[in-house]
Parts: structure tokens; C-alpha cells; sequence
């Protein structure tokens, strides 16, 4: 029982720690975090469930932080995929190049300048927190990038504000999930 309880409490200020090192980000950068905490489990499953693990070899992560999606994506990978993780924030970049995975490339720059053809996109960029200008080359850079026949963008956004943004270039379904704080919207995306 006091294994149990120390356990607990050991998991607890992991949890913690992360939180307040996501809200250490959020004053430092808002523009570019644009969110206190990191993203659900059910958030996470949600994103994922929308492309064909057996198929999409070339991934990329936009927004990557301090990797809650990023392990997630490893976990259901094949082993002969590869997947770009792009960061910006220098502490979340240390934090990644952490893993140990040689599937998995950190790039420490914006994915405006992607330069690979993929499969899969998933971000967690804020859109609306970042300059417009921003959001508009990396959505231009995403939709080039994308494979033309099945490629896919997943992201999630806070609010529907930037559907009219993502309908310049992409066919979009969306799936709200409740259970994140706050919740979010996940929206699947097909270049024009």
C-alpha cells in the first residue's frame, strides 16, 4: 500500500513538473506555444485514428513540444517509417532529441521550410496565436509537401476560427474531443 501511494506521488510531480514546464513556455512564447498544458490521451488517440499505420512510411509532427504526441506516433509506427519532428522552443528541442529512436529527426527549425514528401502530417501549431503570414506558408508548405494521392494533415485547434484559413487549401472533416483541457477540435485534412 505505501509502494502504491509513493508511486503516486512519484507520477504526480512528473505530471506536474511537465505542466509547469509547459507554462514556463507559454509566458516565455505565447505566440508560438499557444497552450498551458500538454495534450490529452484522448486528444492524441483522436488524431491518430485517422490514417493507415501500415501505410504512411514518411510522417512529420509540427509543433512537436516536449514530445506528448511525438511518443505516441513512435509507438504505432512501423519500423521501417520515419518520422520529422519539428520544434522551434530550444527546451522542448533538447527534450526530443532525448528519445531514443532512430526513426525519429528533430528539426530545430519552422516547417515553413519542410522539404520531404509525407504520408502524414500531424501539428499541434496554434494557427491563430502565430503571425498570419506563418500560418499561411506553413499550410502552403504542408498541402506541397503532402503526398498528392493519400496524403494527410491532422491538426487540432482550440476554435473554429481557423477553418476559413484551412479551407484555402484543404478539405477538412472535424471530431470534437471534450476530454482536453480544453477541449479541441481535431480536423482531417485533404489537399485541394
Amino acid at each position: 500500500m505505501l509502494n502504491a501511494a509513493r508511486m503516486t506521488i512519484k507520477n504526480t510531480g512528473v505530471s506536474i513538473q511537465n505542466q509547469f514546464f509547459y507554462l514556463q513556455n507559454f509566458i516565455t512564447s505565447p505566440r508560438t506555444m499557444g497552450t498551458l498544458m500538454p495534450s490529452s490521451p484522448w486528444l492524441c488517440h483522436a488524431m491518430l485514428s485517422q490514417i493507415d499505420w501500415a501505410t504512411s512510411l514518411d510522417i512529420a509532427e509540427l509543433g512537436a513540444a516536449d514530445g506528448v504526441l511525438t511518443r505516441r506516433i513512435l509507438s504505432r509506427m512501423r519500423a521501417d517509417a520515419k518520422l520529422e519532428a519539428f520544434e522551434i522552443q530550444p527546451a522542448f528541442v533538447r527534450k526530443l532529441n532525448q528519445m531514443d529512436d532512430p526513426r525519429l529527426q528533430v528539426m530545430a527549425h519552422s516547417a515553413e521550410h519542410m522539404s520531404t514528401q509525407y504520408d502524414a502530417v500531424f501539428s499541434c501549431l496554434p494557427l491563430l496565436s502565430m503571425p498570419v503570414r506563418t500560418s499561411i506558408r506553413i499550410l502552403q508548405a504542408t498541402r506541397q509537401q503532402l503526398k498528392e494521392k493519400d496524403g494527410v494533415l491532422v491538426l487540432f485547434q482550440y476554435s473554429h476560427l481557423s477553418e476559413k484559413l484551412l479551407s484555402r487549401y484543404f478539405t477538412w472533416k472535424k471530431i470534437r474531443v471534450v476530454k482536453n483541457f480544453p477541449p479541441a477540435l481535431v480536423y482531417i485534412c485533404k489537399p485541394r
